[in-house]
C-alpha cells in the first residue's frame, strides 16, 4: 500500500496535540468526502483512523511525540493517483490545526 508521509512540529502538550490533530483529520475527511469514518485516540500518543472515500478504504494514523506529530495515510494501491492532492491536504490541515491550537 503507498504511503502518505508528512511531520509537524507543535508546541503543545500531547494532549492538545492530540485534540488538535483529531480536529484535523476530522476536517482532511469531510474534504474528501468521506464516509464510514471512524476517529479514535488512546489519549495520549496516537490518532488513529479509517473511513471510505471515493470507493477506496483509507486508513492512517498520527504518533503525537513531544515537540512534532508524525501522519501517516495508507492508500490502496488503486488510489495513487490522489497521492499528491492527500499529501496537500495534510500540508494544509494539520499544521493549521496545530497552531490554531496554540492561539
Amino acid at each position: 500500500m503507498p504511503k502518505v508521509e508528512g511531520t509537524y512540529s507543535h508546541s503543545m502538550t500531547k494532549e492538545e496535540a492530540a485534540d488538535a490533530s483529531k480536529k484535523a483529520v476530522t476536517k482532511l475527511l469531510t474534504a474528501f468526502e468521506a464516509t464510514d469514518t471512524t476517529v479514535t485516540s488512546d489519549g495520549e500518543d496516537n490518532v488513529g483512523f479509517s473511513c471510505k472515500s471515493r470507493g477506496f478504504s483509507i486508513t492512517g494514523k498520527i504518533l503525537i511525540k513531544d515537540n512534532e506529530v508524525n501522519a501517516t495515510i495508507a492508500l490502496p494501491m488503486m488510489a495513487i493517483a490522489f497521492k499528491g492532492l492527500v499529501k496537500a491536504a495534510m500540508d494544509k490541515h494539520v499544521p493549521k490545526h496545530l497552531e490554531a491550537a496554540n492561539e
